[in-house]
């Protein structure tokens, strides 16, 4: 028997029958291929429906023939730039290692890039951009992973044990897993659910789950949950028990770089004559704001809410007393 093929592969199969005059039918087509005679069917459906080929049948000759002169040509799927650009997904897909369908996925490109054979000329994409080969912050589990996702499909509980690294502390949770989330910004994966454990929707860094156990127990999501406006709240994937807004008063130095990027789906920008600028932010998790903001150092000044800036003021006291021991 032949190893199921792809339907490109069958289609060419099919043209070269036919090109040959061998009045090729669905049943002996199918019997080559190891699948359905309706698979081949449609393969020769599609061909004379959406491909034009002038594909008769012979009653006498129990088998199909071209009426007119006509070749498959795999270029009428992909031309030469689109062929390319396919191509340079698997470079962006390398951040998604690990993960259980980066290898399938990786095989089907491969396979329709196989069976496309499209003549190339001038300089190819490759040879215009370069392409970042990025690669996950954290080691993924394989094992893991696959277990959320099952958790996640079939809406099954899961009992973990989490090292929460801001209290520092491991503790065990029953999660309602919602959805599997990728943060472009840090190269991390994150599981979205309800902790029966805090009573509220958490967000989980996959790779600080210490142990998984899938249960036998299911929920449902609220229909009040959206994962939209749960990732609004967020402020680089934390999420706090309140909505605050926050401004900040950059420098003119390093207002040119806050002002090219957008740091937050609510953010607003308050331009000054002096080239500073203020962005204001409405946000649930204070402590993660603070993170962020420390590394700019002098150049940005909390102006609200006091209580932000007083973790500020904090943060920069405690400092001075660990650079003034010396």
């Amino acid at each position: 028997m032949r190893q199921s093929r792809p339907p490109l592969a069958r289609m060419q199969h099919i043209d070269r029958e036919l090109r040959n005059h061998n009045y090729p039918n669905c049943s002996r087509i199918a019997l080559y291929f190891d699948v359905s005679s309706k698979s081949i069917q449609r393969d020769i459906d599609f061909m004379r429906d959406m491909l034009h080929a002038p594909i008769e049948y012979d009653p006498g000759k129990k088998g199909y023939f071209y009426k007119n002169s006509w070749k498959f040509d795999p270029s009428l799927f992909l031309n030469r730039q689109e062929l390319e650009a396919l191509a340079a997904t698997t470079r962006v897909l390398a951040q998604y290692q690990g993960t259980p369908y980066y290898e399938e996925v990786c095989r089907a490109i491969e396979k329709i890039m196989q069976y496309l054979p499209v003549s190339c000329s001038g300089k190819g994409l490759f040879e215009i951009y370069s392409f970042d080969n990025p690669v996950p912050v954290c080691h993924i589990d394989q094992e893991k992973f696959a277990l959320l996702e099952e958790a996640v499909s079939n809406m099954r509980k899961v009992s973990m044990t989490y090292n929460s690294s801001s209290r520092q502390v491991v503790n065990e949770r029953i999660v309602h897993p919602y959805r599997l989330h990728y943060d472009q910004s840090s190269g991390i994966w994150y599981l979205i659910g309800y902790c029966e454990y805090r009573k509220a929707c958490r967000t989980f860094a996959i790779s600080r789950i210490l142990t998984l156990v899938l249960t036998e127990e299911h929920f449902t999501i609220p229909e009040s949950f959206s994962i939209g406006e749960y990732l609004a709240k967020a402020f680089q994937q934390t999420v706090g028990p309140a909505t605050y807004e926050i401004t900040i008063r950059f420098s003119s130095y390093q207002a040119q770089w806050i002002r090219e990027r957008r740091w937050h789906s609510t953010q607003k920008i308050q331009e000054h004559e002096d080239g500073s600028l203020i962005l204001s932010l409405s946000v649930g998790a204070l402590d993660a704001v603070k993170r962020w903001i420390m590394q700019y150092g002098s150049q940005a000044e909390v102006l609200g809410p006091e209580e932000l800036r007083d973790m500020v003021k904090m943060e920069v006291k405690e400092m001075g007393e660990v650079y003034g021991r010396g």
